[in-house]
């Protein structure tokens, strides 16, 4: 059998919570539980030859990645899956701040409409929102 080169690619179908979504492909066009997802920024951005104007190539800004969690013959249930590490605080800033409870480093689980600072391009805050419509595209294995 064969591994398939292309990557599979839909549009979010509705939004579930702040960390679900459902996308409209499924079962019947390969989606398998946890593949992952990239949901995309509306159209990819064209990158021009400065001088010529000619177009380039093109990139796409990445809102947020979803993991599948439920496959479905039509549509598949995804959710977010990364993390993010919040610092605790120190004595020092317990002791000037007046914070009366130590507060230990912890890992939250990215949201749906992210504030990502290492992408390469800042999305406007009103961009970053995932919407119904959005592009997905099947990541590879990380």
């Amino acid at each position: 059998m064969s591994e398939r080169v292309e990557r599979l690619t839909g549009r979010v179908a509705t939004i579930l919570n702040a960390r679900e979504l459902a996308i409209d492909i499924g079962e019947e066009k390969g989606v398998d539980l946890k593949m992952r997802f990239a949901v995309l920024s509306g159209e990819p951005i064209e990158i021009r030859d400065p001088t010529t104007n000619e177009v380039l190539d093109t990139f796409d800004r990445e809102k947020v990645r979803v993991e599948v969690t439920e496959v479905r013959k039509l549509v598949a249930i995804c959710q977010t899956y990364r993390t993010k590490l919040i610092p605790g605080s120190t004595l020092a800033e317990m002791v000037a701040g007046g914070i009366s409870m130590f507060q230990p480093p912890r890992k939250v689980r990215e949201t749906l409409s992210i504030k990502d600072a290492d992408l390469p391009l800042p999305l406007s805050e009103e961009e970053s929102f995932v919407k119904v419509g959005d592009r997905v595209v099947e990541l590879k294995a990380e």
